[in-house]
């Protein structure tokens, strides 16, 4: 069995205000469900069939697999000509938070949500889209999958990357929608357990995740390929300050 610590990982006040947003934009950590096993999420008997569901190529991809949900209702009409949302019910700075601005030449976006995962070992940790799930969000978004080891790096994830479909004017999410799931690459039993974030976030600079997230913005615009990350992070001894902050804070 290896065991994945995790906490969630979402927009605070400090960081809305650097974004130039109302403190109220932050949405409520009692709001993120923790990530659901995918066998249970779906009842993938029926879903299969019985023919498919005792193939052990399929059933055993489905092994490790997590949801990560949204957590609020949000209404949103997309206009691709000038590449601009629209939510009428709600706040605009949430609304930026919570949605993101458009980036590139196709407008993806990254919902401001996220976890951290961390492991003591090895360990590839990949985003995918929500495939099996039939909701707005999985039937109307194209999402970006990407992935990285959790046991020599830390970083959220968790946070869905996507572009709208250009036949999409509007989206409809809901509480408690799939959005992606998170898959660890491991034949062994996955075993997730919660800590707490509050030490974390008040370390600041010195907070491990903020560490690793300005790694990259020394690199003269080069782009630091996920190996040298590793080789970083382990001559810091980064796996062993982490360990310890997060086994004084298991919930």
């Amino acid at each position: 069995m290896i065991k994945v610590y995790w906490t969630r990982s979402n927009h605070g006040h400090k960081e809305l205000k650097k974004m130039n947003l109302h403190p109220r934009a932050m949405i409520s950590p009692l709001r993120f469900a923790p990530p659901e096993p995918l066998l249970k999420h779906i009842d993938y008997q029926n879903f299969l069939g019985p023919l498919v569901s005792k193939c052990p190529a399929i059933v055993d991809d489905l092994k490790n697999m997590f949801v990560i949900k949204s957590p609020v209702d949000i209404d949103v009409k997309v206009f691709h000509d000038d590449n601009k949302i629209q939510v009428d019910d709600q706040p605009t700075d949430f609304v930026k938070s919570f949605i993101g601005e458009p980036q590139g030449k196709w407008g993806i976006h990254q919902l401001g949500i996220g976890y951290l995962f961390f492991a003591e070992q090895s360990l590839m940790a990949h985003q995918l889209p929500a495939y099996f799930d039939d909701n707005d969000f999985t039937n109307k978004t194209f999402t970006i999958s990407g992935g990285f080891d959790v046991g020599s790096w830390f970083r959220p994830m968790g946070k869905p990357a996507f572009m709208w479909k250009p036949t999409t004017n509007r989206v409809k999410i809901k509480e408690g929608d799939a959005l992606i799931y998170m898959k660890f690459a491991t034949t062994e039993k996955v075993k997730l357990i919660e800590f707490d974030d509050e030490e974390l976030n008040t370390m600041e600079e010195r907070n491990p995740a903020f560490v690793c997230g300005t790694l990259k913005d020394q690199g003269a615009g080069k782009i630091l390929s996920l190996e040298k990350c590793y080789q970083y992070f382990n001559r810091f001894r980064m796996k062993r300050k982490v360990m310890k902050l997060i086994k004084r804070n298991l919930i």
